[in-house]
């Protein structure tokens, strides 16, 4: 387009001058930016002394003097044609440049994240007014997830799977076929031992679906933790795997271009949409330059806990810079848990505590049904995944429709003879907001006094339901 504009600019100078004239000979023998014989160019007027100051320099644009000295209406109509002109084939130009696919099969990582950054600039677009029947230019890539109904902040959520666990295999598989879990993030890797194919990814015009395959991670298996053995966990000890996963993630650049980096693990059930409700609030104004993180388990103090693990952009670009720093520490017989929570510690990175993010019985217990958690774990087989996670989707149907009807569960009153209109403070559950008002089987089960009421819409008072 800067190519093509100047030279269409110098045609339209000729069109501007009577054709035959000796100002337009006296052009044809000048570049387009030879601004010291612009004189000769405009029916031998002479520019002021003051023009000439101005317009003397090298730098200064032949469109920029064109403008300054037609001044015959004739010759305005012909420029502003001209300009017009330009600018659409300078336009068409760009945005056929701008519509090359470029080859994603064989691009390195980096370069497979591009697809999914022009699907969300093409979202963002269409969400602010843009023609919503104009097809959005999506060049799709192994990397590209599907969100759904929320798309900010934007997630790069990823999961490192143990290729020799057919369950997990099976599970990220079934994610990305029913697009859902990590996969309803913008973008989304899954990292392993070896290169797994996992299914078929967003498809061009024409029909055919990218290929989805694990990035490979080699990195050797891992024993168990022994606490008795001075370990400082009892879980795998499984912190080498994720340094590796780190440094391939930072090699390839595939924790930029997004706000937030979410670790999942492959049995977590996982809602993206949900996750952003917890970390909008931080996702916006200079609070974005502070490195952050989220510690989500209350067991003898906050404490990352590793079915999910949540980090803002500053902290990953301190990461990418400072992993080496990291290294440092005495990770050895720790989980990864625990090293990236004492990495992004060393690293300045400021805590948040969020207990609500996980329902995991071995911490933060919650059920399914439980519709602000953005993970339960853990699940480790498909259907046990996929029952826990329609069971939240059909408690998220019910509470909607809770709430409309003003249904809430209230534990303790007053007055047991109006005990929806004399709540105690704190004993009253909505749906939603806890597991008592979930619904009205649950709330019978939160104490003998315990009554599900809701809101009458004749007399506005709260009556027994």
């Amino acid at each position: 387009a800067l190519v093509a504009a100047p030279v269409l600019l110098h045609l339209c100078n000729r069109c501007a001058m009577p054709a035959g004239s000796p100002q337009a000979a006296h052009f044809s023998a000048l570049g387009p930016d030879d601004n010291a014989n612009a004189n000769a160019l405009f029916m031998g007027e002479e520019l002021t002394d003051t023009e000439v100051g101005f317009w003397a320099g090298e730098s200064r644009s032949n469109l920029r003097l064109f403008l300054l000295r037609a001044r015959s209406w004739k010759r305005t109509r012909i420029l502003g044609t001209c300009l017009l002109i330009a600018g659409v084939v300078a336009a068409t130009i760009s945005s056929n440049v701008a519509a090359l696919p470029s080859g994603t099969h064989h691009a390195n990582k980096s370069k497979e994240m591009v697809g999914a950054t022009q699907f969300l600039e093409a979202a963002a677009s269409n969400a602010s007014g843009a023609n919503a029947n104009e097809k959005p230019n999506i060049i799709p890539d192994p990397a590209m997830g599907w969100p759904t109904t929320v798309l900010w902040p934007r997630l790069f959520c990823f999961s490192v799977l143990n290729k020799d666990n057919p369950h997990e295999v099976a599970t990220l598989k079934m994610q990305i076929r029913k697009q859902i879990g990590i996969a309803a993030c913008e973008r989304f890797v899954v990292l392993s031992g070896a290169k797994i194919y996992l299914g078929e990814g967003h498809k061009w015009d024409n029909g055919t679906a990218v290929d989805v395959w694990s990035w490979v991670n080699p990195a050797s298996p891992v024993g168990m933790g022994n606490l008795q053995a001075g370990d400082d966990t009892n879980s795998f000890k499984n912190t080498e795997i994720f340094i590796n996963a780190w440094k391939i993630l930072i090699s390839g650049k595939a924790l930029e271009g997004t706000d937030w980096a979410v670790k999942v693990d492959p049995d977590a059930v996982f809602f993206p949409e949900r996750l952003r409700k917890h970390v909008k609030k931080l996702s916006w104004g200079t609070q974005t330059k502070t490195p952050m993180y989220f510690k989500n388990c209350n067991f003898h103090g906050a404490k990352l806990y590793g079915a999910l693990e949540v980090f803002n952009a500053a902290a990953m670009k301190e990461l990418s810079k400072r992993m080496s720093e990291c290294l440092q520490l005495p990770w050895r017989g720790w989980g990864e848990d625990e090293f990236i929570d004492k990495c992004m510690e060393r690293l300045g990175a400021q805590a948040k505590n969020d207990f609500t993010l996980v329902g995991d019985h071995r911490c933060m217990s919650a059920e399914c049904e439980d519709t602000w958690r953005a993970s339960f774990h853990d699940y480790k087989s498909e259907r046990t995944y996929l029952d826990c996670w329609n069971r939240s989707r059909k408690s998220e149907e019910y509470q909607k429709m809770m709430k409309e009807g003003h249904f809430f569960c209230c534990s303790s009153s007053a007055n047991p003879q109006d005990p929806c209109n004399s709540c105690n403070p704190g004993a009253s559950s909505r749906p939603g907001k806890g597991w008592c008002g979930s619904s009205k089987n649950q709330c019978q089960g939160c104490g003998a006094s315990a009554s599900w009421c809701k809101q009458d819409d004749h007399s506005k008072r709260n009556v027994l339901a």
